[in-house]
């Protein structure tokens, strides 16, 4: 399980790496972490890994400069503070496209296009769209007028409009616990 263990760790920007073997048959490696990381399910994944035989401890060091981004969620051009997140650059991109699409998931569909965008500062970096639900409104149009067809088109493409500069999307609580949930569920 080792060389799993170490991969696990490096993946974590851990540093720093030494090995003690306490008795025969067992290994400790000791790692210096970033404790966000330790705490974004690190033990769940450590179990795993190790089938179960695993376990960790850990201690605080100090305190370190990091490379820290804040990641901000959209929903149609208005942030949502609560589903802010700050993230290391480095999988900045990633944890805004996993964020976006598991609220596409769970946000319900509306009458009007919803876009879920991960930005940090004033670019976007992530994009998911949830797609609106749509009335076939040329369906009682029989023949081959298409001036009618095309009027109705257009009539339903106006309200969607509307409904959209007043139409407000609630997000369900499901929503912020799947945002909250690890990446490998």
């Amino acid at each position: 399980y080792m060389g799993a263990v170490m991969e696990l760790c490096l993946e974590r920007r851990g540093v720093n790496s030494r090995f003690n073997y306490p008795t025969p048959g067992r290994i400790e490696i000791q790692f210096d972490m970033p404790l966000a990381e330790v705490v974004y399910d690190f033990y769940d994944r450590l179990k795993t890994i190790t089938k179960g035989y695993g376990s960790f401890d850990y201690e605080l060091l100090d305190y370190r400069p990091g490379d820290l981004v804040k990641i901000d969620i959209l929903l149609n051009g208005e942030k949502v503070d609560a589903l802010a997140q700050i993230v290391h650059k480095d999988g900045a991109r990633a944890r805004a496209l996993n964020t976006c699409n598991r609220l596409k998931e769970e946000i319900p569909r509306h009458m009007f296009k919803i876009a879920i965008q991960g930005a940090i500062g004033g670019t976007i970096i992530a994009r998911s769209t949830i797609a609106p639900f749509r009335k076939d409104v040329t369906a009682k149009c029989y023949g081959g007028d298409i001036s009618r067809k095309r009027k109705l088109l257009e009539k339903q493409k106006k309200g969607k409009k509307r409904m959209k500069m007043v139409g407000s999307v609630s997000i369900p609580q499901s929503a912020f616990i799947a945002v909250l949930k690890s990446d490998n569920e």
